[in-house]
């Protein structure tokens, strides 16, 4: 079978793809959580996970994709190829998998990378009980330009002209902080995270609960597309410098891992990510999380990608012809129908799974 066979063309063929590769796998559990919307096609949504091995195992590998949403395509056909081929039969006595489909279903449907509510669930991953949300003042400065009244071509180098500037006059680093890094004082603006946990949020939080309690050393590794040299995979990596769990990172994986917190990384320092809420839920466990980003286009070109799309939804019409430009713009930004590309990033992947097994393997007790 091809490796391109793996990739679905929409949310609901990939869901099914999930389920099948699993159920052929001989999955210890499945098991579906619906959403409550419906997709772009009327479809149901669901976060789908598949459990693989012993349900006392003390070490767990989780995958999770399309934590924003369309870079599902990525992921989901990573989760489907290393199901297919058999990678998950060679899991060392004791140990466990757990994959995670479509963690954000709603957005993976709609073509969107965030949710039912406008938001990034992956800067939503805060303890809102704990601490406020982290301020972003910064944003204010720019929203108003990244919401126009209309959308054309004009409407599109106008913007790309104030973008320009605005990383001119602040620098880049600055300029990368306030849009990307996210905030919670607009709902209405790109990557917004929110001010109390959202369905995902509380859907991966039940699942750590019930799959990941018993678990002493776990890694999580999050599917993610749009940042990077094309088809590169970098693996991004926000635990704090000194900490035992980038430093098993960099043993693991070497030089591929990036610390955003020790500027290695074009990535901001982001709050609130799924994979280190991931990290808060199965304590006192020692977890290891990291991010593969794999890189598509110009970082400018994913950035107004995402800018249209959020003005499709707020004041377009998604069906329109305009919308589904806007929506095939979006879709090149995350995911590059391209064998090559795939050729690229999916055997990356498998490896990358591979050597996390084995450094989780390495704490294991001996038999």
């Amino acid at each position: 079978m091809s490796i391109h066979q793996y990739f679905s063309p929409d949310y609901a063929t990939a869901r099914q793809a999930f389920l099948k590769a699993a159920r052929q796998a001989n999955a210890a559990a499945i098991e579906s959580m619906p959403h409550p919307l419906k997709g772009i096609a009327g479809e149901d949504l669901f976060t789908d996970l598949a459990w693989f091995g012993p349900r006392d195992a003390q070490a767990v590998l989780v995958t999770v994709s399309g934590t924003h949403g369309i870079e599902g395509y990525y992921g989901s056909g990573c989760q489907v190829g290393w199901l297919s081929e058999g990678h998950i039969n060679r899991l060392p006595s004791g140990m466990a998998m757990l994959l995670i489909h479509a963690s954000n279903p709603y957005g993976f449907s709609w073509g969107r990378r965030v949710n039912e509510d406008n938001m990034d669930i992956n800067r939503n991953f805060i303890d809102f009980e704990k601490s406020a949300p982290p301020a972003n003042p910064a944003y204010a400065e720019v929203h108003p330009w990244l919401l126009p009244e209309s959308w054309d071509d004009d409407t599109a180098r106008a913007i790309q002209e104030k973008l320009t500037a605005y990383f001119e006059r602040v620098g880049a680093k600055a300029a990368t902080a306030a849009i990307v890094g996210g905030q919670h004082s607009h709902p209405d603006g790109i990557f917004y995270g929110g001010k109390e946990p959202c369905w995902s949020h509380r859907t991966i939080k039940a699942i750590a609960e019930k799959y990941l309690k018993q678990a002493r050393h776990v890694c999580v590794i999050d599917f993610h597309t749009g940042l990077g040299p094309f088809g590169y995979s970098e693996l991004i990596c926000r635990h704090q410098p000194g900490s035992e769990a980038l430093r098993l990172a960099q043993a693991w994986w070497g030089d591929a891992v990036t610390s955003p917190a020790m500027g290695q990384s074009d990535s901001p320092i982001i709050e609130g990510n799924l994979r280190m809420g991931l990290v808060r839920f199965c304590e006192p466990a020692t977890t290891v999380a990291i991010n593969i980003e794999v890189g598509t286009i110009s970082s400018q070109d994913v950035r107004l990608s995402v800018i249209a799309d959020n003005w499709l939804h707020l004041r377009g019409d998604v069906f329109s012809p305009l919308g589904q430009k806007i929506k095939r713009q979006i879709r090149a930004a995350f995911y590059p129908e391209s064998d090559e590309w795939r050729g690229l990033c999916y055997p990356r992947a498998v490896e990358i799974q591979q050597q996390a097994i084995a450094g989780l393997a390495a704490a294991l007790p001996s038999p």
